[in-house]
């Protein structure tokens, strides 16, 4: 949220005309299955109930009891994105042409889970990953300069986490999520002399968040098991002084006698609730089939951008409209020897947003996600494991227009995809 004195702030600014200052909420709305675990190669699904490795600290700590032992995993991710927006004939003429290019390249990510067993029922779990966000970054010139150019929006979490086996058939566990967050978002304000160029704004922010999973896992025979997760809010209280440059005088003029240059403005919002419920079942020696259903608070994460860029000082706010959103999975393992085992799955989550309430930098509508992976255990204390995936988003549309000097900016990104390979080593004592 903004307090007043900020928005009134920006109200003198708007009638002067700069560019838009996109909240948190804008910056990525991604919560991301993919840790770096072998697990993608199932496209996730079951990973409630599958309790195969430490990692199940963070899809379900209760499944810790199953993993004996001192075993540290270490894993990889490497993701590839096509994000390219194709404006149409009715983008503003005075924009351009510029589709801002590929806004996502190629992406590392490192994920690092432990588990121990101190006591015959315990197991203590900790973990070093992260799950939220992504990086966005357009050519300066693209049509959609007013509204975004780019955004980074990334949680690392520390997550430490215990397993109770209260039962042979029940366990229970939780983990405590302590996230750091960080925020960065670039866009362009356009100066009022002609031929001037644009200036640009810049935030820049980090914090920290503390949440919660809680974890149910429950045998009903040798041969199935069901789990269920629950995952709490994390509040990320980003707070920063925007940074401007290359303003031109009558901008820069304002910004000061205004009091921007100084104001602190806060960008609060929630990494979002969940709720994951999934199944396990051994159908023989060889194959294992697993799914999952699962649920993600988007309405509560923050849906208000703030704009700087409408002439008419009582229009600060845009309404984005974030829905809940729903996720299904199902996915199978197959032993192919006493050494390797091969898996695969598919999953779809609904969109968090529609055409109407999209923005430009929240480029990801549906999700259908595609995945297949191999595990091989080397020897008793060492597995492999390796995936890959792949996310297709559709062509989701994107109709924004917020004033004059922003412009009316229209079209689609086309063909959206994400690439992910993922590589993991297992040790075990």
């Amino acid at each position: 949220m903004v307090g007043r004195r900020v928005l009134s702030l920006i109200g003198v600014l708007s009638c002067l005309g700069s560019g838009l200052l996109p909240t948190a909420a804008s910056a990525a709305g991604f919560l991301w299955y993919e840790v770096g675990t072998s697990e993608i190669g199932l496209a996730s699904a079951g990973s409630t109930a599958r309790a195969g490795s430490p990692s199940t600290l963070l899809s379900n700590p209760a499944g810790l009891t199953r993993v004996d032992g001192t075993q540290v995993q270490v894993a990889t991710n490497l993701i590839y994105g096509h994000l390219v927006f194709a404006p149409d004939s009715q983008t503003d003429a005075r924009l351009g042409t510029n589709n801002g290019g590929n806004s996502v390249g190629l992406l590392p990510i490192i994920g690092a889970f432990a588990s121990f067993s101190p006591e015959k029922n315990v197991r203590l779990g900790v973990g070093l990953f992260s799950n939220f966000g992504a990086p966005q970054s357009w050519d300066p010139p693209w049509v959609g300069r007013y509204y975004t150019t780019k955004t980074t929006l990334l949680g690392i979490s520390i997550l430490p986490g215990v397993g109770w086996r209260i039962i042979d058939a029940l366990s229970v566990g939780v983990a405590v999520n302590i996230m750091s967050g960080h925020l960065k978002q670039d866009v362009a304000i356009p100066n009022l002399e002609p031929g001037s160029g644009d200036g640009s704004m810049e935030v820049s922010s980090a914090t920290w968040g503390v949440g919660g999973n809680v974890g149910i896992l429950y045998s009903l025979s040798p041969a199935t098991r069901f789990g269920f997760t629950y995952t709490s809010p994390v509040k990320l209280n980003f707070s920063s002084t925007p940074t401007f440059n290359n303003l031109g005088p009558a901008i820069s003029a304002a910004i000061a006698a205004a009091g921007l240059d100084t104001a602190r403005i806060d960008l609060g919002m929630k990494v979002p609730q969940t709720v994951m419920a999934g199944f396990s079942h051994a159908i023989d020696d060889r194959w294992t089939l697993m799914g999952d259903v699962g649920w993600q608070n988007w309405a509560a994460f923050g849906a208000v951008e703030v704009g700087i860029s409408n002439p008419d000082p009582h229009s600060l706010t845009t309404q984005l409209g974030y829905k809940d959103t729903w996720h299904v999975g199902l996915g199978a393992e197959t032993q192919l020897s006493q050494a390797w085992k091969l898996n695969f799955g598919v999953a779809y989550d609904s969109s968090l947003t529609d055409d109407k309430s999209r923005s430009l930098s929240l480029s990801l509508a549906s999700q259908l996600r595609f995945g297949l992976g191999a595990h091989v255990a080397i020897d008793p204390h060492w597995d492999l494991g390796m995936a890959t995936e792949f996310l297709w988003g559709g062509s989701p549309r994107v109709d924004v227009d917020r004033g004059a000097l922003s412009g009316h900016v229209s079209g689609s990104y086309s063909s959206t995809y994400l690439l992910f390979f993922s590589f993991s080593f297992t040790w075990k004592a």
